[in-house]
């Protein structure tokens, strides 16, 4: 139905018409001259894969695309047995994917940190998914079964001026394959070592000659993982899943679908705060261990070991490093005005519960031509999805309503206008009860059992909303006009206006421009400015609160353990973000494409973590920068080679301190070989530089790693595939995501052994 794929066939044919008749080539415009030249060059592979709308919003071949684009294909996902597409995006250069608990993997993007917020747009299956109180998408939730997947875009840089507010540091786009295009059933299996499993069933029919359907269903079952420390992580539930797709004709000219799905998501889930809450002073000198012995008034012969955050706060020492986690015992310390019990343990302090995430979608899009080649587009949607963290007594239920018109048209060989407008209503109801997920040890008798914390806890409600912000609106329209000034030269301008009830009103302007050096170079440049909305939970939510000693004298013991309101910021502002980018992309030979970009990205009011316990908030506005780069190459050594890498290296501060929520320096390596017709051998070679993780308590350091995947994929007929994968294979585990400001133990990600079975279409 796309303008550009029709004129794309027209094109195909016309150069199978004059290679005929090539006498005929005079009578052609200079633009359908080029168009016929490049597609003259490209094989039909490369046709296939050159379509992309991330970027302006309606479909561009890729190779003249204005921006940083990695296309990930439905094979790339399955060649190395990757349960959802989320898992592919580690092979893209500027973005990092970490695995924590409950087997999720968050996705981050140039130099921000992937757990929550996300400062980039996830739309999946034509809608945009994200959480308004956490500001971020679960992907596992979200995600599609390979086989209805036509590709996934990935456009680095802000797209702000197409798709609106929190697209400010890039957009991964989902494009789902239209129902005709998935007839019959495909099934796909996936079974690891663990017992981890999931299972996916397609099937697609045809109602009419111009109507075809699919329906799918997924199951999938979490095994339990590690901690750290060794112990269980206490992860283990499942996914269900189920969704459908219509597609008809209404006419030459109009057509129409509608989709959906739904999804519900059982997991228990722990808080433990037990190994972030403690200083280990072992490390200390003999001269400071002896100073902070005379500050508490403890015999010089005493043993010090780790002691509460609190209480090393107030220590001469300032800020002693964590060391090492310590998960099971906690030793507190104290004279006179703080009862301490020196030497004896306490219990875990942690809880556990169900999480749970239910969630439906409508989306249903009407689509046409007019007869002055206008190309429009309305698309409604509603999504209801509900959270509840049952360890810490707190659920959410959220309902989105959008309606939107876009439209492209041409108006002339080169130059075309796109607009659009759209609203969006979502509503919101929260609800928290008081809990009590710490339970101290006796402080007012330090002589009673340590074993039996019952004598003094407090309730502690860890997330609290303020239930005033019920709805919340915004409305958007934007204008792009894009022209091609000459045959190597493309210049696109346009603007995207919002009215948003959390981030105000403003402009998102954006110009960006492509040179056709010559037939193997193209040269692109960008300028974009972009808003970033706070989440709800960054605004208005009291957040992990901190048990903080303050000292009566009045008071048995000379004191008490009170609660310390780490509350979110209500003076937030909507981040802004100037961007500047430029990019190559060079293609000497048909076999071989390399892709190389550059960013700098300079934010007022950008939201982070308060970097002290003494905070009135959660969270801070400060000017950040950040800039960085990444390389791509994808070569086809031979016909039954290709290999795929990629490098980034990001970089950024914090109002002139360097930060490292991102890992500096990641790289990635890939190679598919055709061992024979039937059997093919898969490699993947992953690199992550040290990762420091922001946390309300005290910073912890991810160290570097390698991770290694092999696989092989046997085809014993054709449509069937078989595969047997091996991961993370130098080391039997590394830790990859610390969750900033929750602070829960991280999770291994462990060396593991899986089973693939998929018949495809």
């Amino acid at each position: 139905m796309s303008f550009f794929r029709g004129k794309k066939s027209i094109a195909l044919l016309l150069v199978l018409f004059f290679a005929t008749f090539s006498s005929y080539a005079d009578d052609l415009s200079t633009f359908e001259k080029a168009e016929l030249k490049r597609l003259l060059e490209l094989d039909l592979d490369d046709l296939a894969e050159q379509p992309v709308q991330g970027v302006l919003g309606y479909d561009q071949e890729y190779w003249r695309n204005p921006a940083s684009v990695h296309v990930v294909r439905p094979e790339d996902i399955t060649n190395h047995g990757f349960a959802n597409s989320v898992e592919a995006l580690r092979a893209v250069p500027g973005m990092h994917v970490s695995r924590g608990l409950s087997y999720d993997n968050f996705a981050a993007m140039r130099n921000f940190s992937g757990f929550s917020p996300q400062k980039f747009l996830g739309k999946i299956g034509g809608r945009e998914v994200s959480q308004l109180m956490l500001g971020s998408a679960n992907y596992s939730v979200d995600d599609y079964p390979v086989a209805v997947i036509d590709r996934i875009e990935i456009v680095r840089g802000p797209g702000s001026s197409i798709w609106g507010t929190n697209a400010v540091n890039g957009v991964i786009n989902l494009v789902t394959k239209h129902s005709s295009d998935t007839q019959g059933d495909s099934v796909r299996f996936l079974l690891q070592d663990n017992g981890t499993f999931m299972g996916d069933y397609v099937h697609g029919g045809q109602v009419s000659e111009s109507s075809y359907y699919r329906v799918w269903f997924r199951n999938q079952e979490y095994a339990e993982g590690t901690l750290d420390s060794g112990l269980p992580a206490r992860d283990d539930g499942h996914l269900r899943k189920a969704g459908f797709r219509y597609d008809t004709e209404l006419g030459s000219d109009l057509s129409f679908y509608i989709a959906g799905g739904g999804a519900t998501r059982r997991l228990e889930h722990t808080l433990d705060l037990s190994n972030r809450l403690l200083y280990d002073l072992s490390s200390l000198s003999l001269a400071e261990q002896a100073g902070i012995k005379l500050a508490l008034g403890l015999p010089s012969s005493t043993i010090l070991g780790p002691v509460p955050l609190t209480i090393a706060q107030s220590l001469p020492i300032g800020q002693p490093p964590l060391t090492s986690y310590n998960p099971v015992t906690w030793a507190t310390l104290s004279n006179g005005q703080i009862p301490y019990l020196l030497g004896l343990n306490t219990t875990r302090f942690e809880k556990y519960g169900d999480l749970t995430n239910d969630s439906g979608h409508v989306v249903a899009k009407l689509e046409g031509i007019t007869d002055s080649d206008l190309e429009w587009s309305i698309t409604g949607a509603v999504e209801h999805t509900e959270i509840s963290l049952g360890h810490i007594g707190f659920d959410w239920d959220q309902t989105q309503y959008d309606l939107g018109f876009d439209a492209n048209r041409p108006l002339g060989d080169f130059h075309r206008l796109s607009f659009g407008m759209g609203i969006r209503r979502t509503e919101l109801e929260v609800s928290s009860t008081v809990i009590e997920p710490f339970a101290f040890s006796s402080l007012l008798n330090p002589s009673s059992d340590p074993l039996s914390p019952t004598s003094y806890s407090n309730s502690i409600p860890v997330l609290l909303y303020d239930q005033e912000f019920t709805h919340f609106d915004r409305f958007t329209a934007f204008l792009q006009d894009s022209i091609s000034l000459s045959d190597t030269v493309e210049v696109s301008i346009g603007t995207k206006f919002e009215e948003n009830d959390l981030a105000g009103t403003g402009f998102q302007p954006s110009v960006r421009a492509s040179w056709l050096a010559n037939d193997s170079n193209v040269l692109w440049a960008g300028y974009s400015k972009a808003h970033r909305q706070p989440s709800l939970r960054e605004r208005y939510t009291t957040l992990t609160p901190v048990k903080v000693w303050v000292p009566n004298a009045t008071l048995p013991g000379g004191g008490l353990w009170s609660n310390f309101q780490y509350a979110g910021n209500e003076s937030l502002d909507r981040e802004e973000i100037d961007s500047f980018e430029v990019g190559w992309r060079s293609r000497p030979d048909e076999d071989f494409l390399i892709e190389l970009s550059s960013y700098y990205y300079d934010t007022a009011n950008a939201v982070v973590s308060a970097s002290s316990l003494t905070s009135v908030n959660a969270y801070e506005a400060k000017d950040t920068k950040a800039w960085g780069g990444e390389l791509s190459i994808d070569w086809d050594v031979s016909g039954i080679w290709n290999l795929r890498g990629g490098y980034s290296l990001a970089r950024g501060e914090i109002e002139g301190e360097r930060n490292f929520d991102f890992p500096e320096q990641t790289a990635s390596l890939t190679s598919r070989f055709a061992y024979s017709d039937n059997l093919t051998l898969v490699q993947s070679l992953y690199y992550s530089d040290d990762t420091e993780i922001p946390s309300d308590y005290n910073p912890i350091t991810i160290p570097s790693h390698i991770r290694l995947d092999l696989g092989i994929i046997w085809e014993p007929k054709d449509g069937w595939e078989i595969g047997l994968f091996g991961r993370d294979l130098l080391e039997p585990y590394h830790i990859e995501t610390m969750f900033p400001g929750i602070d829960v133990e991280p999770t291994r990600v462990e060396r593991t052994f899986l089973l693939s079975i998929y018949k495809k279409f």
